[in-house]
C-alpha cells in the first residue's frame, strides 16, 4: 500500500519511513511538516512529537485522542476515505501548522503535569509511609 501511494503522489515531499525502534520512530515523526496517521500508536506518536497530525481514524479512541488534543478537525474516517475532502483538511493542516504546534505543545504540557500527578498519587497510595525517598524519579523517554 505505501509503495503504491508514494507511485501515485511521486513527490519528493511524501515520505515513508520504515523505524527500526521507538526512538526512530518518534526522531522521524518530530522531522516531518506535517503526519497522516491511521495506527493509534502512530498517531500518540506523532501528536506527542507536537508535529501537526491528519488521523485516518478506524477506532473512537482516535476521535477522542485528536479532539482531546485540538485536532478534531483534522480526523478522517478510514473505512469511507473521500479524497477531496482529505486533501482539504491536510491543506488546512498545513496551512495552521504552527497555531496547530503551540497546540499540541500546550496539550502535551497538560498531560504530562496530569501523568505526574496521577504518579504521585499512586506512589503515596501505594507505598504511604516510606516517605518515597527510596523510589527512583521516573526518567522520561526520548
Amino acid at each position: 500500500v505505501v509503495d503504491a501511494i508514494l507511485d501515485a503522489v511521486d513527490s519528493h515531499l511524501v515520505t515513508a519511513a520504515e523505524p527500526a525502534s521507538l526512538a526512530d520512530l518518534m526522531n522521524e515523526m518530530a522531522a516531518a511538516d506535517a503526519v497522516v496517521a491511521v495506527r493509534y500508536h502512530n498517531l500518540i506518536c506523532a501528536l506527542k512529537t507536537g508535529t501537526p497530525t491528519l488521523a485516518l481514524s478506524y477506532a473512537a479512541k482516535s476521535d477522542a485522542l485528536m479532539d482531546r488534543m485540538g485536532l478534531g478537525a483534522y480526523c478522517h474516517p478510514a473505512r469511507e476515505v473521500d479524497a477531496d475532502r482529505l486533501l482539504r483538511q491536510f491543506r488546512a493542516l498545513e496551512k495552521r501548522s504552527a497555531e496547530l504546534r503551540r497546540i499540541l505543545a500546550e496539550r502535551n504540557l497538560a498531560a504530562a503535569r496530569r501523568l505526574e500527578h496521577q504518579f504521585t498519587a499512586l506512589t503515596t497510595a501505594l507505598f504511604p509511609a516510606t516517605g518515597h525517598a527510596d523510589i527512583p524519579a521516573r526518567q522520561e523517554a526520548p
